[in-house]
């Protein structure tokens, strides 16, 4: 198995599994700047949901991945999800109609001690189970 990065081309993707989003998302973050400046950012995006802060932005502010880019640089934590070595999902919970997904994971430094690890959240939602619906 090749640990060489390769960015996907089309997001988002109806294949993916709510974790394979989870995955998929923190290590575009983490290689942010692959292909592109900020692309990483741009699949972060690309899975966020209409109701989700970031589309409002986008609409209402034009908000640019780079300028969010930014904001999450003005937080160590955040800079976890630039930095961080490894993720591991430690948790995963499905709402009752499974259209949810609620997933925490854990951003650990290369050879760090757990003391430094950052827990990010995620919550993921569904149109429904059709073909062609994203997390």
């Amino acid at each position: 198995r090749s640990n060489v990065y390769k960015p996907p081309v089309d997001f988002p993707d109806s294949g993916l599994t709510a974790g394979e989003v989870v995955e998929l998302v923190l290590s575009a973050l983490r290689n942010n700047d692959v292909p592109s400046p900020d692309y990483g950012i741009e699949i972060l995006f690309g899975y966020s949901s209409p109701e989700s802060q970031i589309v409002e932005q986008m609409e209402t502010e034009g908000l640019k991945p780079s300028q969010y880019r930014t904001f999450l640089s003005m937080s160590a934590d955040n800079m976890a999800l630039f930095e961080h070595a490894t993720a591991v999902i430690d948790k995963a919970d499905f709402s009752p109609d499974s259209l949810k997904g609620y997933f925490t994971a854990r951003l650990m430094e290369e050879g760090g001690s757990s003391k430094n690890d950052v827990s990010v959240n995620f919550i993921l939602s569904t149109a429904g189970a059709n073909e062609g619906d994203c997390w």
